[in-house]
């Protein structure tokens, strides 16, 4: 099981810094500037973006939105914008343990990766030398 998850998460990596890298040398290209600068920059922004889901996910509180739509079929309807928006009344619930020990994990997982990859991209940066 163990090692199962660390494959996925190597996979979810490699694919973030593949596509990063990928995206930011394309748009860096269009744009007239180094290659190096421009992946700098793309892990700069998807490092800061992640780091970012991290503090909104580890922010969340012991509160839960209890809704279901299998409970109610109206519950959900169009509004004018085109998005669902929900009806009636919404129920809390607190959140057991597991619920906010995964949120807990995932939030510093989410973390580290962002650390990781703002180090990937100081790596890659011109303008700035370990040494």
């Amino acid at each position: 099981m163990l090692w199962g998850a660390l494959r996925r998460i190597a996979i979810i990596v490699a694919v973030l810094v593949g596509g990063t890298a990928a995206i930011s040398a394309a748009l860096g290209a269009l744009a007239g500037r180094s290659l190096l600068h421009s992946l700098a920059v793309g892990f700069y922004l998807v490092g800061a973006g992640v780091l970012f889901g991290s503090f909104a996910l580890g922010g969340r509180g012991s509160m839960r939105v209890d809704r279901s739509a299998e409970d109610d079929p109206a519950a959900f309807a169009p509004s004018a914008w085109g998005r669902l928006r929900p009806l009636g009344r919404r129920s809390f619930r607190k959140a057991s343990a597991e619920e906010r020990s995964e949120s807990r994990r995932a939030s510093l997982g989410l973390f580290a990766l962002g650390l990781l990859l703002i180090l990937i991209g100081t790596g890659f940066d011109p303008s700035r030398h370990a040494f």
